[in-house]
């Protein structure tokens, strides 16, 4: 009796071993998730702030009382060179590694190409491969969306605009917003009369972006998607000038942005071990940015285009009626 029980305390030091050792590479591969997860998605997120950004005024000029413009807007952001990849180092890995003999290797992020890079690890004794997600391999993003601008006292402009869920390749956006235009030119006696006109807008933008990848299989979990919930508060100064029927404008803006990264799969140790890094990592960004636009009137309708550059450079094309 005593000979058996000395075994079954020998057999259950050896499973808490096994298991023990099990949940340290679960958190070192969970380290090394959170380090790859946010330099794959982190230009996904920029971007999305960026797009967020641009289109919100035709003019800095006051709208009339209950004035109201609707706005169909296309919306164009061009992926630049340095956001496609970002570089994986073993040294930065605790579990993962490339397959092959080299330490590091360029891999796409959600804005890349669809290449991929070959990793492995292991959980305990169980090796396991996976292939790296790959990009939208898309020279710029794209989308459309409402917006609505009401005119209402002392010159203030409430404004709203919306984009539905949209799908582009295995990407989806959505974008709900809302802003508060003043004119500041009233004030001013020297140009409240002249077709010169200054206004200050602050917005909030609440969008999502989610990408669908190659199901990454880890032992007996899934990943095969990640989302990025992101919202900004944007504070801009525009001046605007009326020569014809051509209303030219320029602003120059601050955003202040938070992302939020949720990984979406199946499992019950590495998936929440891993959201729940993710959710500490939550991040935050701050980007000035300059506008520039031209809006063409012609009868109760105008076409405006803007560009917005700093980081990413992001086009707006709009039809615009106006009651």
């Amino acid at each position: 009796m005593q000979i058996l029980m000395h075994k079954l305390s020998y057999i259950i030091f050896l499973f808490s071993t096994i298991a023990l050792a099990q949940i340290e590479d679960v958190r070192a591969i969970a380290f090394d998730m959170v380090y790859l997860s946010d330099q794959y998605v982190t230009p996904a997120a920029e971007a999305a702030a960026y797009q967020s950004s641009g289109g919100w005024y035709t003019s800095a000029e006051k709208k009339e009382l209950w004035e109201l413009e609707i706005s169909l807007q296309g919306n164009l952001l061009f992926v630049p060179n340095k956001s496609k990849n970002f570089l994986i180092d073993e040294a930065n890995l605790q579990n993962l590694s490339i397959q092959g003999e080299d330490t590091t290797a360029l891999s796409p992020t959600a804005l890349g190409e669809d290449n991929y890079v070959v990793l492995e690890g292991a959980i305990g004794d169980e090796d396991f491969e996976f292939d790296s997600p790959e990009g939208i391999n898309e020279p710029y993003l794209r989308h459309a969306q409402l917006q609505a601008s009401l005119g209402l006292w002392e010159g203030t402009t409430l404004i709203g605009r919306y984009s539905p869920k949209i799908k582009i390749n295995k990407t989806y956006y959505q974008l709900l917003g809302f802003g508060i235009q003043h004119n500041l030119s009233q004030w001013i006696p020297s140009i409240r009369k002249t077709s010169f006109n200054l206004a200050g807008l602050v917005s909030y933008s609440f969008y999502s972006v989610s990408d669908d990848f190659a199901a990454v299989n880890l032992s007996n979990e899934t990943l095969n998607s990640v989302t990025v919930d992101g919202e900004s508060l944007m504070v801009n100064f525009i001046a605007s000038k009326q020569i014809k029927k051509f209303n030219i404008s320029t602003g120059l803006g601050l955003t202040s942005s938070k992302f939020e990264y949720i990984v979406g799969g199946n499992g019950v140790l590495l998936l929440p071990a891993l959201n729940q890094a993710l959710g500490d990592l939550n991040r935050s960004k701050t980007n000035f940015k300059a506008d520039i636009g031209v809006d063409y009137k012609f009868y109760d309708f105008s076409i405006n285009t803007m560009l917005t550059f700093g980081s990413y450079s992001n086009l707006i094309l709009g039809v615009n009626y106006n009651l």
